[in-house]
């Protein structure tokens, strides 16, 4: 089993179930010290639970198996009935535990802080904040391989603003950054959890419905479409949209043969002199 499929699958584990797996290895650890004695040190597996916590579940959380795990060593170690040359060295030994265990956990707790931020940025739009087209690329594949399997239709729409370049021209490149932003919040707000808007590139959009069939496609796009024209009227901008709508009711060949047919429709709908909506099945 390779490591992403490990990690994919501890993800899935609900962060209580783990929590008490993260007890039980402490509590079998401090079972083996008791028996073992002092001739092996089981610090790094002590660390295992504590690794698992951090990068898995929160900080508290992280603290906590910290904690847990420097008792169930002190009390394993008190059961078996050593001794020391000082009554207070074992609670001293377990003071030193504590800390190199949190140290240990916010540096996992930070590695993967930063990891997560990288994720994001990666996959999302500088400007608008919203998915950029590795992100959308990377969800239309997941959606290929629903549709492949449960036979469950999605819907594509593309769209263009148009009369764009007008808003730089007149009002300059802040104006036309914030139409961008208001677009694609507009659109994040209005569509389901599971459905995505992602910036293609300059004033291109697509957005992802996912189960969403030709008549929901419709209802959909016509009332995204009647949103943002109201915004644009709002804002006092001469900008309209065309879109170009596909329901995939089969897999297309690839990612980029489902943008471009996705962009033809779209196309068509400029040639017909834009501020349309221009749909199409593809089955």
């Amino acid at each position: 089993m390779k490591i992403r499929d490990i990690d994919s699958s501890i993800k899935k584990i609900n962060k209580y179930v783990l929590l008490v797996i993260c007890f039980i290895i402490c509590l079998i650890l401090g079972g083996v010290g008791f028996y073992i004695g002092n001739e092996f040190s089981l610090s790094v597996f002590y660390v295992i639970p504590v690794i698992i916590a951090a990068w898995y579940s929160s900080k508290k959380t992280a603290i906590i198996i910290s904690a847990f795990a420097v008792l169930t060593w002190l009390a394993g170690d008190l059961l078996a009935g050593r001794s020391y040359s000082v009554f207070l060295i074992p609670y001293i030994n377990s003071v030193g535990r504590l800390i190199l265990f949190l140290i240990v956990a916010f540096l996992v707790l930070t590695v993967r802080k930063h990891l997560s931020e990288q994720t994001l940025s990666a996959n999302e739009d500088f400007l608008t904040k919203i998915s950029n087209s590795r992100a959308f690329f990377n969800y239309a594949r997941m959606e290929f391989a629903r549709l492949e399997r449960y036979k469950e239709p999605f819907t594509v729409a593309y769209f263009d603003v148009d009369n764009f370049k007008a808003v730089n021209d007149i009002y300059g490149h802040n104006s036309g950054d914030k139409v961008l932003t208001d677009i694609a919040y507009t659109i994040r707000r209005n569509i389901r959890p599971t459905d995505m808007v992602a910036r293609i590139g300059g004033d291109e959009f697509a957005i992802l419905l996912i189960k969403t069939d030709p008549y929901q496609a419709k209802i959909i796009v016509k009332k995204i479409n009647n949103l943002l024209n109201n915004l644009m009227r709002k804002e006092k901008h001469e900008v309209t949209f065309s879109f170009g709508v596909v329901t995939f009711l089969r897999k297309p060949d690839s990612i980029d043969a489902m943008i471009k047919k996705a962009d033809d429709i779209m196309y068509i709908a400029k040639r017909n002199g834009k501020n349309r909506i221009n749909y199409f099945v593809y089955k």
